[in-house]
């Protein structure tokens, strides 16, 4: 298993950010990772317990995953892990962290554990694809940010 550590600070209160992600149909808008995320039973965001469906956008659309929400209040922290091996993962998990900083923006601390299987192919292929997953989420972290900038602005 390999976990891997993100921070950086977005253009808008740990609050708004909170939204932007979590929110759905909102996230939808800007992730350039996922095509499809909804919580199972309805609703716009996860709680605790919760069943999110996720599919890949692009390149990406053969990889999908369900996660379950283990921790989730907001505007602070949110953290979820895969239900059930799906294609070549065996184990996926994350959680964020959202503070607010004076001048109005906010960090965002992102952590994520992946692992890869069958074992003897994940014990190869662990860093390469927390390496390709960190590289996803930093460019959908990216959008995430413009999003945040370009709501704040009026647009």
């Amino acid at each position: 298993m390999t976990t891997r550590h993100i921070t950086l600070i977005m253009p808008g209160t740990s609050a708004e950010a909170f939204e932007a992600f979590h929110n759905h149909h909102v996230r939808l808008q800007w992730d350039t990772l996922l095509k499809v995320a909804y919580v199972e039973g309805g609703g716009t965001h996860p709680y605790v317990g919760a069943i999110t469906a996720n599919k890949g956008k692009g390149w990406k659309s053969s990889l999908e995953m369900k996660t379950r929400f283990v921790k989730y209040d907001p505007p602070k922290v949110a953290a979820a892990v895969m239900t059930e091996p799906t294609g070549l993962f065996a184990l996926w998990g994350a959680s964020m962290h959202h503070a607010d900083n004076p001048d109005g923006t906010s960090t965002l601390n992102y952590t994520f554990s992946i692992k890869m299987r069958p074992r003897w192919f994940g014990s190869l292929l662990d860093p390469i694809a927390a390496y390709l997953f960190e590289r996803e989420t930093r460019k959908r972290f990216e959008a995430m940010s413009r999003f945040l900038a370009a709501s704040r602005n009026g647009n």
